[in-house]
C-alpha cells in the first residue's frame, strides 16, 4: 500500500467498524491488526479442541434493522437459546435475577431482602420520608429500587466486584438498561417459588449454529464490497492535516475518520490534541477483565450446566463463571465441557503469581459446585481484556463528551463500546457503526 488519499478511513474490523463499512456510500480504507474480523468478537481453537469466544458473546437483538442484517448475514447459520442462568450465594443456586428469584435462600436472608425492598419502595409506612431529587451514584440507585437486603447480599457485592471500584463512586446511569426493575409483585412471586425467570434483556439470545460466535463478524465481511487490510496497525494520527500513518509505513490521507479501537488508546496517538481533550481524557477510567479459558472431562457438578452464574460473594476470587459448552455443546470436544472464569479486582493479590491464580481458581470452582473433584482439567488459559467496562464515575459523561466534541472538528467520529467508551452488547456496536456511517454520508 502506498501513500494514499480516502475519503473515509476506519480503524478497526470489530462490529461497529464492519457496521460502518457496510452502511458508507462512499470509498473507505478499514485497517485491522488482527489477521481476521472481528475484534474482542473473535473465537478462537485452543488445544484439545476447545473453541471459546473470549468470554460469552451470546446475542440479544431487540432492533428490527440489526436482526434483518444479522439474519441477512449469517443465513441458516443461527440457533435460539433460553438463558439458564443461576447465582451462586449463600451456598445455594438461585435463578438469575437475583431480585426476583429469592426462593431458597435463608429465610433470615429472604426477609431481610423483601423487608428493604417494601421500605425502600414504600418508607412511609416505616415513618421515613422519599429520599430528595434523583439518586446521585449507582449505589444510591440501587438501594432506592431494592433496599438494603437486596443491595448488600448482591447488586453492590456483585458490581463491587466486577468494577473494582465503590459504587459510590459510579454513576447511577451505568448498565439501567441492563438491570432488570421487576414490580414488587415479581419480587415477592420469586421469593415463594413463582419466578419469572425470563426478566431482564438476556433472557433469550441467538447465536451461530457453526463457527462460533467469530461466525458473525466474518459473515459480515463477506457483505463488504472493499475487505479489511488486515495485520496492519495504526501507529500515529495528525489530526491537523488528516493523516494517519500505518506500520507498513503507509500515510493515509483521509476525509473522515471512524475509530472504534479503545478511545484512550487512540488518543495517545493523536497529535494536536487540544488542550481541553488531553486534560478530560486522563480522568477516563476502566476496569481490565482477566479471564481463563478452561476445558474439563469429567462428570461435573450441580451448577456445571448453567449458561453462566454470577459469585457475588468475596470468597470467590472470580466474579462470574459462563460456560460455552452448555449454551453450544459443539464449542467443546465430544464427552468434554469447557468455561470461561472471569477475575476483574480480584486479579491483584495474584498478578506475578500466575500458578496461584489457577490453583485458587480451581479450588474456587470446586467449591463453587461447578467443577467436581473428579474433573480433570485439560486446559486453563488466562487471557486479559483491556478497558473491559468502562467506569462510570462522577467524570465520566463531562469528560468523554468532551473528548468526543473535541474531536469531531477534525471529522473524527469515534464510536463503538470501546472507541466510543460506553457500556454496550453487540447490537449495540452494530448500531454505532451504522450511525456514524449515516453522519458521514450526511455531511
Amino acid at each position: 500500500m502506498q501513500d494514499i488519499h480516502i475519503p473515509t478511513l476506519i480503524i478497526g474490523a470489530g462490529l461497529t467498524g464492519l457496521s460502518c463499512a457496510l452502511h458508507l456510500q462512499q470509498d473507505y480504507l478499514m485497517v485491522e491488526k488482527e489477521q481476521e474480523p472481528g475484534g474482542i468478537v473473535r473465537t478462537r481453537t485452543k488445544p484439545g479442541g476447545f473453541h471459546c469466544d473470549g468470554t460469552g458473546h451470546w446475542l440479544h437483538l431487540r432492533n428490527p434493522y440489526t436482526k434483518e442484517l444479522v439474519h441477512r448475514a449469517l443465513g441458516d447459520n443461527i440457533v435460539e437459546y433460553t438463558r439458564k442462568a443461576s447465582i451462586h450465594s449463600k451456598g445455594v443456586f438461585t435463578l438469575f435475577p437475583f431480585q426476583a428469584n429469592l426462593d431458597g435462600l435463608p429465610r433470615e436472608v429472604i426477609l431481610e431482602c423483601l423487608t428493604g425492598l417494601w421500605k425502600a419502595r414504600h418508607p412511609e409506612d416505616f415513618g421515613m420520608s422519599q429520599p430528595d431529587g434523583p439518586p446521585t451514584s449507582f449505589e444510591e440507585c440501587i438501594l432506592r429500587l431494592f433496599g438494603t437486603g437486596i443491595a448488600s447480599h448482591f447488586m453492590t457485592p456483585y458490581n463491587e466486584k466486577l468494577l473494582g471500584v465503590p459504587l459510590s463512586e459510579v454513576s447511577p446511569r451505568y448498565a439501567e438498561r441492563f438491570v432488570p426493575k421487576p414490580s414488587i409483585e415479581d419480587i415477592l412471586n420469586g421469593a415463594f417459588g413463582q419466578s419469572k425467570e425470563s426478566l431482564g434483556y438476556n433472557a433469550s439470545f441467538i447465536y451461530p449454529r457453526v463457527g462460533g460466535i467469530g461466525a458473525l463478524p466474518k459473515a459480515l465481511e463477506t457483505l463488504l464490497e472493499v475487505k479489511p487490510h488486515y495485520g496492519l496497525k495504526l501507529e500515529a494520527i495528525n489530526l491537523a492535516a488528516k493523516t494517519a500513518t500505518l506500520s507498513n509505513g503507509s500515510l493515509v490521507r483521509y476525509d473522515h475518520l471512524v475509530n472504534t479501537m479503545p478511545l484512550v488508546d487512540f488518543l495517545k496517538l493523536c497529535t494536536d490534541l487540544p488542550e481541553i481533550v488531553t486534560e478530560n481524557a486522563a480522568k477516563l477510567r476502566s476496569s481490565t477483565v482477566h479471564y481463563f479459558d478452561v476445558g474439563v472431562r469429567g462428570p461435573g457438578a450441580e451448577g456445571s450446566e448453567s449458561h453462566w452464574v454470577y459469585f457475588p460473594e468475596p470468597e470467590f476470587v472470580f466474579y462470574r463463571v459462563g460456560s460455552y459448552s452448555a449454551v453450544h455443546k459443539e464449542l467443546a470436544p465430544a464427552g468434554c465441557r469447557s468455561y470461561y472464569v472471569e477475575i476483574s479486582g480480584g486479579y491483584d493479590a495474584f498478578r506475578d503469581r500466575p500458578d496461584d491464580l489457577r490453583k485458587r481458581v480451581r479450588e474456587d470452582l470446586i467449591r463453587g459446585r461447578i467443577l467436581s473433584e473428579n474433573d480433570e482439567i485439560l486446559m486453563m488459559d488466562l487471557c486479559t481484556i483491556p478497558h473491559a467496562y468502562v467506569v462510570f464515575d462522577s467524570h465520566y459523561e463531562a469528560s468523554r463528551a468532551s473528548v468526543l466534541d473535541g474531536l469531531q472538528p477534525f471529522s473524527v467520529t469515534s464510536c463503538g463500546r470501546w472507541g466510543g467508551w460506553n457500556y454496550g452488547g453487540m447490537e449495540d456496536a452494530m448500531l454505532e457503526g451504522i450511525q456514524a456511517a449515516k453522519q458521514i454520508n450526511n455531511a
